[in-house]
C-alpha cells in the first residue's frame, strides 16, 4: 500500500497541510479582512491609473476594505476607476458587506460615490434587507427612499417583513410612511402578519395591526 511507504506518507501529510493553509488563508478574508489590507491608502494612490487595465485584480482589497469599513482604500479605489457595483463570488456588493458589518460611514461614502443599494444578493435580498435583519437602524435610515419600498427577494419578502420578522418594529411605521404594504403577499401566499401569528409573536402582530396589516 502507498502509505506503507514513508514518502507517500509525508507527500499525503503535506498535500492535506497545504490543503488545510488555503482554506484557513480564505477564512481570514472574511473575519479578518484588515490583516490583509496595507496600513494606509498611499500605497493604493501609488499606482494611479495605468495600473488598472483590469480593475478587478484588486477585487480582494474592495471587498476586504468593505468587510473592515476602510474608507480611505475604498476611496482609494474608487478614484482609481474601480467599478463601485461590482458584485463578489457570493453575489454581495462592497454596499451590502459594509452594511452587514454595520459601518455607517463606509455606507454613507458608498452612496455618495454612486452605489447602487437596490441589486439584491443571490436570495433577492437589498442592502435595507440586511441592514434590518442586522439590525443596523442607523444604515437602514440611509438606505430609505433609495430603493421601490415594496422590493421583494426570492421568498417574496420586503423590507417590511424583515422589519417584522426580526423585531425592528419600530420602523414599520417609517416603511408604510413611505407606501410599504402592510398586507403584501410573499411567494408562499402569505402575510407578514399571517406568518408572525403562526409564530406566536403578539408583539409583531400588534405592530403591524397598528399600521394597516389585516387579518385574512
Amino acid at each position: 500500500m502507498f502509505t506503507s511507504n514513508p514518502r507517500w506518507r509525508w507527500a499525503i501529510v503535506f498535500t492535506v497541510a497545504v490543503i488545510i493553509i488555503q482554506g484557513l488563508l480564505g477564512i481570514s478574508h472574511l473575519v479578518l479582512p484588515n490583516l490583509w489590507l496595507p496600513a494606509s491608502a498611499a500605497s493604493v494612490q501609488s499606482r494611479g491609473q495605468v495600473d488598472w487595465v483590469d480593475p478587478h485584480k484588486y477585487n480582494q482589497e474592495w471587498f476586504d476594505a468593505a468587510r473592515a469599513g476602510r474608507q480611505d482604500i475604498t476611496m482609494a479605489l474608487i478614484d482609481a476607476g474601480y467599478p463601485i457595483n461590482t458584485v463578489n463570488k457570493a453575489g454581495y456588493t462592497a454596499l451590502v458587506l459594509a452594511t452587514y458589518h454595520g459601518y455607517l460611514a463606509e455606507v454613507v461614502d458608498l452612496l455618495s460615490r454612486g452605489a447602487d443599494p437596490c441589486i439584491p444578493d443571490r436570495n433577492g435580498n437589498t442592502a435595507l434587507m440586511g441592514a434590518l435583519f442586522k439590525g443596523e437602524i442607523p444604515i437602514a435610515m440611509q438606505l430609505l427612499d433609495k430603493c421601490p419600498i415594496d422590493q421583494s427577494n426570492n421568498s417574496g419578502q420586503t423590507a417590511l417583513s424583515f422589519a417584522a420578522l426580526f423585531g425592528r418594529l419600530d420602523f414599520l411605521p417609517e416603511l408604510t410612511q413611505r407606501g410599504a404594504d402592510p398586507n403584501h403577499i410573499d411567494a408562499q401566499g402569505k402575510s407578514t402578519l399571517s406568518i408572525v401569528l403562526e409564530q406566536g409573536n403578539h408583539q409583531a402582530a400588534a405592530a403591524l395591526l397598528h399600521v394597516g396589516a389585516r387579518r385574512s
